[in-house]
């Protein structure tokens, strides 16, 4: 048995793919195996995979229906056969240490059961440097609660799957799967899932070591979602019940609040996008049921973040025309 299943699911990345294999097959740790999801890929992705598969006995590929994401990783679940499993993106690629620097952080602090890193922001495959995403000021490595993880909320802690070594055991024995019904959000749940079935305690390797490529990445600036938001409903609803479980504070539960309302802000812009074929005053009418539902409601009141007085006056009025005025105002004082 190997000691790590690193699972890349894989679609329509035929111009990037290799470099995330070779980062990967180039790791100064070996002892590892590499699942490789061709998850239906229209391109020649699947066939990139399976020429690396010749080369490299380390490599096993699954060729399956195109299920998205979360089918793809689950698909890997289910192959996997180390201790210790970690996700890559096919369109990044971790540094040549990432996986020696991880399992020695397991031997270190052998009593956790979630690993995490540091990690680069990179606009490209030559290592070009965006941000450097770091969780604490003084240390190159700590031992911190599930609740002190959840708090690094805003540091894109919990949002994902990759940067992370999970215990096989665990995943395995309280079944934890990517909710497939879901088109985002999906691996909060799963981090989630994985905290509350887990002892509690995280290792962090405060050092960028895992390289997320922004290269090709659709946005909620450029995708509709027409059930955007009924699938943040879903999310800060299981969020708010992991709260209670572990008892947060008010503070971190008003800072969730915060996390909450700049959502709902987006389900509010995520209407207007272009692809989104409704008339104009259908839109509006939609707008105007979000901002008078309980959830934003309870966000907007509950909310710890700074909310301009003009925008706070139009979300409390409930009409989104008067949202749209203040835009407008703001884009005006801005342009002088």
């Amino acid at each position: 048995m190997c000691v790590v299943s690193v699972i890349v699911p894989v679609y329509k990345v035929e111009n990037v793919l290799n470099y995330c294999i070779d980062s990967i097959l180039n790791q100064t740790y070996k002892d590892f195996e590499l699942i490789l999801v061709d998850d239906g890929s229209p391109d020649n992705s699947g066939k990139i995979c399976d020429e690396y598969a010749k080369k490299d006995n380390r490599i096993t590929v699954i060729h399956k229906e195109n299920g998205g994401v979360s089918s793809a990783r689950n698909c890997g679940i289910d192959a996997a056969k180390g201790k210790y499993i970690c996700f890559v993106d096919s369109d990044d690629y971790p540094c040549i240490n990432y996986l020696l620097d991880m399992v020695n952080m397991c031997t270190k602090f052998d009593g956790c059961d979630l690993l995490l890193s540091g990690f680069n922001v990179v606009s490209d495959y030559k290592s070009n440097i965006e941000k450097k995403v770091l969780f604490t000021e003084d240390h190159n490595y700590s031992c911190v609660s599930r609740l002190d993880f959840v708090r690094m909320y805003e540091k894109w802690v919990i949002q994902m799957p990759w940067n992370k070594l999970y215990k096989l055991k665990i995943i395995q024995t309280s079944k934890i799967r990517f909710d497939e019904n879901l088109s985002l959000g999906e691996d909060i749940l799963f981090n989630i899932d994985y905290l509350t079935n887990s002892n509690g305690n995280i290792a962090i390797l405060n050092k960028p070591i895992y390289n997320y490529a922004r290269t090709g990445i659709e946005s909620l600036d450029n995708k509709y979602y027409p059930d955007l938001k009924s699938i943040y409903d879903s999310i800060y609803e299981r969020i708010f019940e992991f709260c209670d479980e572990f008892n947060l504070s008010n503070t971190d539960i008003q800072h969730m609040y915060a996390s909450y309302f700049y959502s709902i802000e987006n389900v509010l812009k995520n209407t207007f996008s272009e692809k989104n074929k409704a008339a104009k005053k259908d839109k509006i009418r939609y707008n105007n049921s979000i901002m008078k539902s309980k959830e934003f409601v309870q966000s907007l009141n509950n909310s710890d973040c700074y909310i301009n007085p003009a925008y706070k006056f139009a979300y409390k009025s409930g009409k989104y025309r008067l949202v749209m005025l203040v835009d407008n105002l703001v884009k005006m004082k801005g342009g002088k």
